[in-house]
């Protein structure tokens, strides 16, 4: 699958040269850029050739996109660690409620008695009630 891929990108780096060799004319042509707020003088930029303009508009939207979706990494972060903390306290919760659930047995078992037989409970009764 790596080794498509390398290809695939091979394949369009090739056809955006051969797009930019034909059309190599075009990318070499120089112009300038005028800039009028009718409060100062025009500002007129030097000239520039069309494969700068063109390779500066393709960083401003790499930068661009770059920075849509770092905002949404940095969400993504604080939402990650806020259900990490959640989590956490969670198994905390749950591992005291465990050894509450243990004390409570170890606790049962120890006061557990064996309960005397009914002969012997009425026999027990009578001589308290008579006493």
């Amino acid at each position: 699958m790596k080794k498509v891929k390398i290809g695939f990108w091979l394949i369009i780096i090739a056809f955006l040269a051969l797009v930019g060799y034909q059309n190599k004319a075009f990318f070499l042509q120089k112009h300038t850029f005028d800039l009028n707020i009718w409060v100062t003088t025009p500002y007129a930029t030097p000239e520039i050739y069309n494969a700068v303009l063109f390779g500066a508009c393709f960083v401003a939207g790499l930068i661009i996109a770059y920075l849509s979706s770092l905002f949404g990494h940095f969400k993504a972060n604080k939402t990650i660690k806020q259900l990490t903390k959640t989590v956490n306290d969670q198994k905390a919760r749950a591992e005291q409620l465990q050894t509450e659930i243990d004390a409570l047995k170890n606790v049962s078992t120890q006061v557990t008695a064996p309960l005397p037989d009914e002969d012997q409970a009425e026999d027990t009764v009578s001589v308290s009630a008579a006493g």
